[in-house]
């Protein structure tokens, strides 16, 4: 009996000595100041900020961040050199926000983004360069079908916007040039594809010859516009509420978690 107890003391004594020994290795800086090795930061209430590894002050290999009720927010695995870093963030009740690929701590190629309440629903995939949007922002339905095409150049929009009925068949199509609507305005009825609103822009204003027209392909209303100006006042007010309905149908997708680890 003796001997077991003094074994159990020596094992109890060892744990506790690499215990001792690993929280002295954590949280490290070097002479320089610079972290070193792993660090797990704390909130007020005890649970894990985050737990990751540092080389000369950088971020490396596996890094972990948790919200306050120790739910995983984010995981990252950075490049050895802790310039790049490929990431999963999370939602706080645990699903899937969005995964993409850092480079010096800015969004860098496609991203795809999920949806709050349906865990692994694909809502967006988006295009970066240097943290802009520069490509293609394809938005989705929930069954998977296109929901919206916009092209972006150094995060402005700039070039084909495409909207798109929940069939798939198209809805509307216009053009941006450096952010602002230019050339030609089609939308389209769900049920055979028939003209719904023909138009044109010139520098975010409506220009020329604009026609809204019935399913059976008869016109409803048709005006002139110079610079934004209607002929007809009557017409405008029905035509830029109608319009507007058509063009405000954005689903915004918000970044849920900026990447800031220290």
């Amino acid at each position: 009996m003796p001997l077991k107890i003094t074994a159990a003391f020596l094992v109890f004594c060892f744990m506790a000595i690499n215990a001792f020994q690993d929280d002295k290795s954590l949280n490290q800086t070097d002479s320089q100041g610079r972290k070193q090795g792993r660090w797990i930061k704390k909130y007020p209430n005890g649970n894990i900020m985050y737990d990751g590894f540092f080389k000369d002050d950088h971020p490396t290999g596996e890094f972990k961040r948790y919200y306050e009720n120790n739910v995983l927010k984010s995981l990252l695995v950075f490049s050895p050199d802790g310039n790049e870093a490929e990431a999963v963030l999370y939602y706080t009740n645990g699903f899937k926000a969005s995964e993409g690929k850092y480079f010096r701590q800015m969004k860098e190629g496609r991203w795809k983004f999920f949806s709050f309440f349906t865990k692994g629903l694909l809502i967006s995939e988006e295009e970066y360069t240097n943290d802009k949007l520069h490509g293609w922002l394809i938005k989705y339905y929930p069954d998977s079908v296109v929901a919206e095409k916009q092209h972006y150049m150094a995060g402005i929009k700039d070039g084909s916007w495409m909207k798109y009925h929940p069939d798939g068949s198209l809805h509307f199509n216009t053009t941006y040039s450096n952010g602002r609507l230019n050339g030609k305005f089609e939308a389209f009825f769900a049920d055979g594809g028939r003209p719904e609103v023909t138009g044109q822009y010139k520098n975010d204003r409506k220009e020329g010859t604009w026609i809204i027209y019935n399913k059976d392909g008869s016109i409803k209303f048709k005006t002139e516009y110079v610079a934004g100006v209607p002929k007809s006042r009557e017409m405008d007010l029905y035509e830029t509420n109608y319009i507007d309905s058509l063009e405000n149908l954005k689903r915004n997708t918000e970044d849920p978690e900026k990447m800031q680890i220290r």
